[in-house]
């Protein structure tokens, strides 16, 4: 009678509050007798507990075990009870959890674990593995790149090495396939390449913009023409002007300039080219027309008959429809090359380092094919232009500055002209006749040109 009133008033108590487990108990498995917190001084009977074999899942009573006793309609649950947490919490008994969990499944511990060392190894892979936010392409981009055989062999090497220096940097995912052949303006617009290397007059051809980049006196030396040329505002500008045109041009390489030598006047002012004959090429009738203007007398010969006409006798012809006249050319507009071939007294010489003509060589491509590149292979193909522009211009400045350095050391006298005087005379209206400019000559252009000559 006494136990069974006992049983009642525990089941009155667990009612009223809520359920958990005897504080006296120091574990879940051990084997002690369960007290009711209202009935601490009359114990029940000890009993041994019986865990569950199948989860090990509790019950909202005291113990864990497959039917209870005291409350036979409670019903099982799959988790842990509040009061069974926060008892473990706060006696320190948490540890105890997962020596239970899942004890009577094997297989679910197996997988678990299995799960956690797959899971483990992966971490560990991944943080192993280098960072790579952008990296080349798994597929592999071919561009063909057509060199003309003219431009001669330095030309050709160069794109070799430009070809093996992408491969390099982009790892194998752009490659450069390097032909020789007829490099034309309207093959590269079509697609039929999508790199050539053409000349100023090719393009001039095709856009009568890059006529203004051969103008006289336009760079004070090679230094300028490379850094305006390549400055990323002038090539937007110029880009923008071919853009219905399907081309884009990516460098423009330094190949040479023109100076003159003469044993009447040191050309350093526009005054100095005033009634002066000058043996000049035929390669820009602007040119002519533009040396006129400051008052020279300008006698055109071909490329190669201008070292033979030094100091000679030749009919001039004057603009105006004038008598013609004969003068002595005592002036004669030169390349590098071609100073050595002068037949005269070198101390009798002065060599004007003028620069008044520089012809680019432009890297050109197709607009199409670089815009379909990835971010990376633009960023390569942009890597390789600044080399292979770095490798040319060092050949042909080393080979140009040789050249004057023999001559200066030959007798002749060495002239920097005031470059800056002599354009504002031509394309700010100082000069002494009236100078009609080209139809092609674009004043923002030159503003950004003429900008660049103080950082050179």
């Amino acid at each position: 009678m006494t136990r069974r009133l006992h049983r009642r008033r525990l089941r009155k108590s667990c009612r009223r509050r809520r359920p958990g487990p005897c504080r006296k108990c120091r574990s879940l498995r051990r084997r002690s007798t369960p007290l009711c917190r209202r009935n601490r001084s009359n114990p029940l009977p000890r009993r041994r507990p019986r865990l569950c074999r199948r989860r090990h899942t509790y019950l909202r009573r005291h113990m864990c075990r497959r039917r209870s006793r005291l409350h036979p309609n409670r019903r099982r649950i799959r988790r842990r009870t509040s009061c069974m947490s926060k008892w473990m919490i706060s006696s320190g008994r948490a540890a105890c959890a997962p020596e239970t969990k899942n004890k009577g499944n094997t297989m679910r511990r197996l997988q678990r674990m299995l799960t956690g060392m797959l899971c483990a190894a992966q971490l560990c892979g991944c943080a192993s593995a280098p960072v790579q936010p952008s990296g080349p392409g798994q597929t592999t981009q071919t561009l063909r790149f057509i060199v003309s055989e003219d431009l001669g062999t330095d030309m050709l090497a160069a794109a070799d090495a430009f070809a093996d220096r992408v491969a390099r940097v982009s790892g194998g995912s752009l490659t450069i396939d390097v032909r020789t052949g007829r490099a034309e303006f309207g093959a590269l617009s079509r697609g039929d390449a999508e790199l050539m290397l053409l000349r100023n007059t090719q393009l001039a051809r095709a856009n009568s913009m890059f006529s203004m980049f051969t103008l006289p006196f336009l760079y004070d030396d090679n230094r300028h023409m490379s850094l305006a040329l390549n400055a990323q505002d002038v090539r937007a500008q110029v880009n923008e002007t071919l853009a219905g045109q399907g081309v884009s041009v990516l460098t423009a390489i330094y190949t040479g300039g023109l100076f003159f030598v003469s044993d009447a006047s040191e050309l350093r002012t526009p005054d100095d080219f005033r009634n002066l004959p000058i043996a000049m090429r035929t390669d820009s009738s602007d040119k002519l027309t533009l040396l006129g203007a400051l008052g020279a007398r300008v006698v055109p010969y071909s490329k190669d008959a201008i070292p033979a006409a030094f100091d000679t006798q030749a009919q001039y012809l004057p603009s105006d429809g004038q008598t013609p006249q004969t003068v002595a050319i005592g002036t004669a507009e030169v390349d590098a090359s071609q100073l050595k071939q002068i037949d005269a007294d070198p101390n009798t010489l002065y060599l004007i380092k003028s620069y008044h003509t520089c012809t680019p060589v432009w890297l050109a491509a197709n607009t199409a094919a670089v815009e379909s590149l990835g971010s990376y292979e633009q960023a390569v193909l942009s890597e390789a232009c600044a080399g292979l522009l770095a490798e040319l211009e060092e050949r042909f400045i080393t080979t140009e500055q040789a050249a004057i350095d023999a001559s200066e050391r030959e007798g002749m006298l060495l002239v920097e002209p005031e470059r800056a005087q002599i354009a504002a005379a031509l394309y700010d209206g100082t000069a002494e006749r009236a100078v009609v400019l080209p139809s092609y000559f674009d004043r923002r252009l030159y503003d950004l040109i003429e900008s660049y000559a103080t950082l050179s």
